[in-house]
């Protein structure tokens, strides 16, 4: 089977990391030829197992939808891409590469298998932060025929796959969900990395940790607020590992809440996992999210997570509150109480620990790259 993936991205984040994890996990005597389309950004961040790489940067102008005219253009560009690979099967990850093999499949005379990757709960950003009448309708339009013509969307979690269903009419049967998976033993191996930063935090308090991209739909500012609203009572630091446009702005916040000597942002960090298996607890804030690989990893080195309740991940990922603590979402004092409620009681800390160890193991990136390879194989036969 010839596979091709496509992936606009130039950063390394949740869905970067599902391409990372196919690369190095799919069986390379089922997939015979292996082709990875991406900026060459993103080539420093993956394993070498690829038979061939192809630099998009120069090919495809964009890695989001723009306009009509720009998406016609790039619809073109992986047009050519894909007679060059040739591929069986062609995954695009994230909504704009797969709108793009999905546009771009439709023009050849005989064309490959499109699997379309949709990550998170886009109608959810659309809401929040596009504006505008006419560009809404565009992107609604361009997503909503991604999902009416691929053959099939894979997302991670069932929230995902309601929201492909309802607003965007995807196909209830070329919907599947795959959930993320991860390689705890490797995670905990490269957890024993040093952690630079980390000394800066107060020894005798414990530790909160965020990783993430530093930006609005994060909503990293209530872990700042949660931490005042319990200062006297459980004084907690915080280590920030991540970058983005928000960090002045949390920056500000410590301060104004004279939290400034508590607070350490790590930047952004290629090895994550040093800093949450030091943490005492992963704090996990989000206006909305896919899946939310960071909870995962937490959990995978031995830390217990709280998350906000948000659409759509984090229910599945911690089993429906099962597995980690579930509180309203944009509430510094839900998270506060929560917070508060697993720092005083270690047993349940401890079983928390246990829990998520449990949790990751169960979801495995063996398991999810035999899934997709299973279903690219299902595909190609039919």
């Amino acid at each position: 089977m010839r596979l091709l993936i496509l992936h606009q991205a130039g950063v390394f984040g949740g869905a970067e990391r599902t391409t990372h994890n196919l690369l190095t996990h799919l069986d390379r005597q089922v997939v015979s030829h292996l082709t990875l389309a991406a900026p060459n950004a993103l080539r420093a961040f993956m394993p070498a197992r690829f038979d061939d790489f192809i630099d998009t940067a120069g090919l495809i102008q964009h890695g989001w939808f723009h306009d009509i005219p720009s998406l016609r253009a790039d619809v073109r560009a992986t047009e050519a891409l894909l007679r060059q690979a040739r591929p069986d099967v062609v995954l695009g990850m994230m909504h704009y590469s797969a709108a793009l093999v999905t546009f771009a499949a439709r023009r050849l005379e005989k064309p490959p298998k499109v699997v379309g990757s949709f990550r998170g709960p886009i109608f959810e950003y659309i809401r929040r932060y596009e504006r505008g009448f006419s560009r809404r309708l565009f992107l609604h339009t361009a997503i909503t025929l991604t999902a009416r013509l691929a053959d099939c969307i894979l997302v991670p979690s069932q929230g995902t796959a309601r929201d492909t269903r309802w607003r965007f009419f995807g196909a209830a049967k070329r919907i599947q969900v795959i959930p993320n998976g991860i390689d705890g033993a490797a995670v905990r191996q490269a957890a024993e990395a040093p952690a630079p930063g980390m000394e800066q935090l107060p020894l005798d308090m414990p530790k909160l940790c965020v990783a993430a991209r530093l930006s609005a739909e994060k909503d990293i500012h209530l872990v700042i607020e949660a931490m005042d609203r319990i200062r006297d009572q459980y004084p907690c630091s915080l280590i920030i590992v991540g970058e983005g446009w928000e960090r002045e702005a949390l920056a500000s916040r410590a301060r104004d809440l004279r939290l400034a000597d508590r607070v350490v942002f790590a930047g952004y960090r290629e090895n994550v996992f040093p800093y949450l298996s030091r943490a005492d607890l992963y704090v996990h804030t989000c206006q909305f999210e896919g899946f939310g690989y960071a909870m995962l990893e937490a959990m995978a080195c031995g830390t217990p997570v709280i998350a906000t309740d948000c659409p759509h991940g984090p229910r599945e990922v911690l089993s429906g509150g099962r597995d980690g603590v579930l509180v309203s979402p944009g509430s510094a004092g839900a998270l506060a109480e929560g917070i508060t409620a697993i720092l005083g009681d270690p047993e349940r800390q401890q079983q928390l620990v246990e829990k998520g160890l449990r949790r990751a193991e169960e979801l495995s990136v063996r398991n999810m790259a035999d899934r997709y390879q299973s279903l690219f194989q299902t595909l190609v036969a039919n």
